[in-house]
Formats: structure tokens, C-alpha cells, sequence
């Protein structure tokens, strides 16, 4: 898809560290790194979110997210992790792309968790 940076990514037009690649998914590091490891975690083929993805897409998106898991638990000292995922304009999803941001984690007192204070 014409103007998407990970269609760019996966097409190998854009430059990135790329730590691990299914048959489905590329995963890579992010421009802003939250936490040591962060990583995108996002399709090759172009979806705009989880609702436009073919159902067995979860499915490999998950093994693909053990396999990211088991190798940065084994190398980094991690032994947690967070996956956060935003769907539409409204979720804050920033890239119109089905991806997920994988973040290693030890007790480090980051809290990944959004605040959810009272609707307006």
C-alpha cells in the first residue's frame, strides 16, 4: 500500500534492525524505543487493524510473539513482557497497519498500563 511505512519496511524500501521474521510478520525496532527491547511486531501483508485481518492472522501473530518472547527472555535478562495494540483513529493507533509493540520487561517500575480516567 502506497504511503505505509511498514508496507515500505516489509517491501524492503525503508532501513531497520529487523530481530525476527515469520512467514507472516517482521519484527523491528521502532524509531523511539520505550524500554530495552521494544520491538514492532507487524504484518508483511497490508491490514489496517486486527478487523481487517483474516481470523488465522491472530494465530500466527501470537506464535510469532512467543517466538520474539522466548528469544529475548533468553538473552536479555527479561522475564515479562507487554503487547499493546491500538485499532482505529479513536485507540490511538498511529500507523494504519496491523502491528503490535512487544515490550521486554523486568521489574523496571515502568507501568505500561493507560490511565482511564472518566469519559467526557
Amino acid at each position: 500500500m502506497s504511503d505505509c511505512p511498514f508496507c515500505d519496511i516489509a517491501a524492503g524500501k525503508l532501513a531497520t534492525s529487523i530481530f525476527l521474521e515469520t512467514e507472516h510478520f517482521l519484527c523491528f525496532a521502532p524509531l523511539v524505543q520505550e524500554v530495552p527491547g521494544h520491538t514492532v511486531v507487524a504484518s508483511k501483508a497490508h491490514y489496517s487493524s486486527l478487523l481487517d485481518a483474516p481470523p488465522e492472522m491472530g494465530a500466527h501473530l501470537v506464535a510469532t510473539c512467543q517466538a520474539l518472547a522466548k528469544m529475548f527472555l533468553s538473552t536479555t535478562g527479561s522475564d515479562a513482557f507487554n503487547l499493546l495494540n491500538a485499532n482505529g483513529s479513536a485507540a490511538q493507533q498511529s500507523v494504519m497497519h496491523l502491528h503490535v509493540h512487544f515490550l521486554p520487561r523486568r521489574v523496571d517500575g515502568i507501568d505500561a498500563w493507560p490511565s482511564l480516567g472518566s469519559p467526557s
